[in-house]
């Protein structure tokens, strides 16, 4: 690539004329949807499956369980989701940031849906037999069965109540973590160079949560790690694609094996290559700015009309 052509691709202003394209937000929320159904549908169906003997854990082997840890990285999961909404929201290019990381959220959901119906662990749980509910016999497996415990799971946004009995068995992928990786991310790669050191607070929460996570006993440490590396690895191969220089290379690039870069191709098709511009601005601020300096345009030009017309008044007059 030329330096001619290089810098008329980075003196663009990236950010002020990109295309929303919102029907590719719609496919994409829709695309997140379904993978979050399916991951509880998935824990509706395997629960009556999974063993009721933890397996050895080296973290497990030293700390006992401390159910007060289970709350903690509950809401360290709500804060890390609240700062990276945040930023998503008061992005100037916020549904191009919400499209993107959304399809990202729903790839690692995919994945650990296909996870769980892989393999099967046992709850990590010092008694799973009082954690978990009871296991229903082949009999007792109908679909109305399995679309009360989905609805459940829908209403209550994939979370359980620990002062009761839980479905268990969604293991080896902690959603936990994903959601709080993935939260630090958006916002230590979005948020504005001047106010950095904001991402330090999502960083904590992560930490903290995933240590959390263990403590609780809700995930072995595997299922930690390996959220963590995947909602990395996901989240880098995306965002190394959108600052790929030229379509050209982009095209040409190794990341093309990965059948799902195919769709994040079509989706950042008509956006710059390299990265957005990274600016916050309140939602329709823009919308309210135009229409007060219409209306005050408005208001000035009544006036000015109004004092010709009685200047006209006063002249015929005399």
């Amino acid at each position: 690539m030329l330096d001619e052509e290089r810098y008329v691709l980075y003196s663009q202003p990236m950010g002020l004329d990109l295309t929303p394209e919102p029907h590719k937000f719609v496919l994409v929320l829709a695309y997140l949807a379904l993978a979050g159904f399916s991951n509880w549908w998935a824990l509706a169906f395997i629960h009556d499956f999974v063993g009721r003997e933890p397996l050895p854990d080296l973290i497990m082997s030293f700390i006992p369980e401390q159910s007060w840890a289970h709350r903690i990285g509950d809401i360290m999961v709500f804060l890390c989701s609240a700062t990276m909404i945040s930023v998503m929201v008061l992005h100037k290019q916020r549904v191009i940031v919400a499209r993107r990381i959304f399809f990202i959220l729903g790839c690692l959901y995919w994945m650990r849906t296909f996870s769980m119906m892989a393999t099967q662990l046992p709850s990590a749980y010092a008694d799973n037999q009082e954690k978990c509910r009871a296991q229903l016999g082949p009999s007792e497996r109908t679909f109305s069965v399995y679309w009360k415990r989905f609805l459940e799971q829908t209403i209550h946004i994939g979370f359980q109540d620990i002062e009761e009995k839980m479905l268990c068995g969604d293991l080896l992928f902690s959603g936990h973590t994903l959601v709080m990786v993935i939260s630090y991310l958006t916002v230590e790669y979005y948020l504005p160079r001047r106010w950095k050191l904001v991402s330090i607070l999502p960083r904590i929460f992560m930490y903290t949560g995933m240590i959390c996570m263990v403590l609780s006993r809700t995930h072995y440490t595997i299922d930690v790690l390996f959220a963590y590396w995947l909602s990395i690895g996901i989240f880098s191969m995306y965002h190394v694609f959108c600052e790929v220089d030229t379509y050209r290379d982009r095209k040409n690039s190794i990341l093309q094996n990965f059948i799902v870069i195919k769709a994040v191709s079509w989706l950042e098709a008509n956006i710059i290559p390299g990265r957005l511009n990274n600016e916050l601005e309140l939602p329709f601020w823009e919308c309210v700015k135009e229409k007060w300096h219409s209306r005050r345009t408005h208001q000035s030009h009544a006036t000015v009309v109004a004092s010709e017309s009685s200047s006209g008044n006063t002249i015929q007059e005399a």
